[in-house]
């Protein structure tokens, strides 16, 4: 963490979402070359302001950096949130050393506590379940809850090798300009532009940023609401950011988790710890709630290694079957 602190404010909450592709705050689908201009244009801000408040939340280390994912579909891969309790936080640390070596970790979101949630891919159901059985054997760990399949839109293609190029490069300078990238893989800066845009609307490559929630001098929960059928999303939303105005919906797009529509997902920027009480009674007064579960974020953990070994298999090796729609089609036709 970094020495200086982060006062989050509401122009905060605003560019975050404005961030997200579609304004839906999810696993993926940032997109981190919308520039302060364009960010600020939409908010109808100044511009200085928002760079600002971008510049802060890199030198406070709010946000760490952030970390180019393949989208595991386009290996025929799928991934889940797996929830671990530990039987004490002083484990963590090593529990969290040793998720590096486990092959599918990929990413991780570390609460306040005894808990954490756990990013995994696998090949196929069998697969992920050994890897289920394979982190309820860690030292350490107490209890593994359900996981929670990830819903993944198919790329429409698979990778070409300069795709592939441009993949690893935006891996190792995730900031650099597109002209930068263009130089590096050897290409021209408006052909890097259009492929680009090309693997972020096919879904094929994520840019997931990575939070360092001890960088704020607020605390952020996770709240998870299990609601009644009927219950409106946008009346609970509003009542709870009506006293806490630091509030973003967690909404399932076409990247995330596989999510119930009974359950809905709030993060909350609370005023001090203290405060965690008084949200907790507002949403478990509201009508239609049955269940409330809050969670304070401490960090998103990143694990690369997995996209790292597995990117230069995207280029498609002799022999190997089709692996995304538009592949089974081509391979249809004759």
């Amino acid at each position: 963490m970094a020495a200086t602190s982060f006062d989050p404010a509401e122009i905060d909450i605003a560019i975050l979402r404005e961030m997200y592709r579609g304004g839906a705050v999810n696993l993926a689908g940032v997109d981190p070359r919308l520039n302060a201009t364009r960010i600020a244009r939409s908010l109808k801000v100044g511009r200085a302001r928002v760079a600002a408040r971008l510049k802060w939340w890199r030198e406070a280390g709010f946000l760490r950096k952030f970390d180019v994912w393949i989208n595991p579909a386009l290996l025929g891969w799928q991934g889940a949130w797996v929830p671990l309790r530990v039987g004490h936080h002083r484990v963590k640390p090593e529990l969290i050393e040793r998720l590096a070596l486990v092959d599918g970790v990929v990413s991780g979101l570390e609460f306040l506590g005894e808990w954490l949630s756990v990013g995994v891919v696998a090949p196929d159901g069998a697969s992920l379940n050994r890897r289920v059985r394979l982190l309820r054997h860690m030292p350490g760990v107490t209890e593994v809850d359900t996981a929670v399949p990830w819903v993944v839109t198919e790329p429409t293609r698979r990778l070409t090798p300069l795709d592939v190029r441009i993949v690893r490069a935006l891996r190792h300078r995730p900031m650099a300009t597109l002209s930068e990238i263009a130089r590096t893989v050897g290409i021209s800066t408006r052909t890097m532009t259009r492929r680009y845009s090309d693997l972020l609307d096919d879904r094929a490559v994520w840019f997931v940023p990575v939070f360092d929630f001890r960088a704020l001098t607020r605390p952020v929960v996770s709240l998870t609401l299990h609601v009644r059928p009927g219950t409106a999303r946008e009346d609970l939303s509003e009542q709870i950011r009506s006293r806490f105005p630091l509030t973003l919906d967690f909404t399932t797009s076409d990247v995330g988790p596989e999510m119930s529509p009974l359950d809905l997902v709030f993060f909350v920027t609370l005023p001090s710890a203290a405060y965690l009480e008084e949200l907790e009674r507002l949403v478990g007064k509201a009508e239609g709630v049955e269940n409330v579960e809050s969670y304070v974020m401490v960090r998103i953990l990143d694990f690369p290694e997995w996209f790292d070994s597995h990117l230069e298999s995207l280029v498609s090796p002799v022999g190997r079957g089709p692996r995304t729609p538009a592949d089974r089609a081509i391979a249809r036709r004759g």
